[in-house]
């Protein structure tokens, strides 16, 4: 049973790893005799047989008509698993690609859901607010943001948010709030000055933190007079 087993491992039928088994142990024999002994129908063993022989691991030879089945040597087993290995490795690249594709839709669509979900949260806000995947490319402001930087959503979408900064905000503010998203924590400042689009520049209480969505996390930016 241990060995029929190992058989079956190699992806072959429990009915399928009996016959080979039991005709291993019978050597040259009818149909009949192995149908007898594994106890399954002639016909069924015939197409057993047969499949057996395509995969190269039994043979035949005719005398007197009868047709004698035997067990071919079983390092054909193993000849086999290379064979079925050497395809998986031929097939693997372009199994890997295809992978990489369904996550990219599966990505793209939790992406799209993700930002509905903001959008909708931003556009309820009584703030300005602002959302950036974790690279500070834009992709979202609700009108408050607009009013207050004078920008269009159309004008800053997939923009960096350097396009923002005034060069007056003290390097360690900075430092300190990136620190702060690299490990999730919120951050809050009086000390950022940003530039509106008419190049004038302010001061308000920011607040950023990390959302998560899915797969994807994305940065919010809370703006409220100080």
């Amino acid at each position: 049973m241990q060995h029929q087993k190992v058989i079956e491992q190699l992806g072959y039928s429990p009915k399928e790893a009996k016959v080979y088994m039991t005709s291993l142990r019978l050597g040259e024999s009818h149909v009949s005799d192995i149908a007898q002994k594994v106890g399954m129908a002639r016909n069924t063993v015939q197409a057993i047989v047969e499949k057996l022989q395509t995969d190269g691991l039994m043979s035949f030879y005719v005398l007197r008509r009868y047709k004698y089945w035997s067990v071919e040597s079983p390092e054909r087993l193993l000849t086999n698993l290379h064979k079925r290995e050497e395809a998986v490795r031929t097939a693997l690249p372009a199994l890997i690609e295809m992978r990489k594709l369904a996550r990219k839709k599966v990505s793209k669509k939790n992406q799209k859901l993700s930002m509905t979900i903001i959008r909708a949260w931003a556009d309820s806000s009584e703030q300005p607010m602002l959302v950036t995947d974790t690279d500070a490319m834009i992709l979202y402001v609700n009108t408050l943001w607009e009013q207050q930087f004078g920008y269009l959503l159309e004008e800053v979408l997939g923009k960096s948010t350097k396009m923002l900064a005034s060069g007056k905000t003290p390097k360690d503010v900075h430092l300190a709030m990136w620190q702060s998203l690299d490990t999730g924590k919120l951050f809050q400042t009086d000390k950022i000055i940003d530039k509106r689009k008419d190049g004038t520049c302010f001061s308000m209480q920011t607040t950023v933190f990390t959302v998560s969505h899915g797969d994807e996390d994305y940065f919010v930016q809370l703006l409220q007079p100080t």
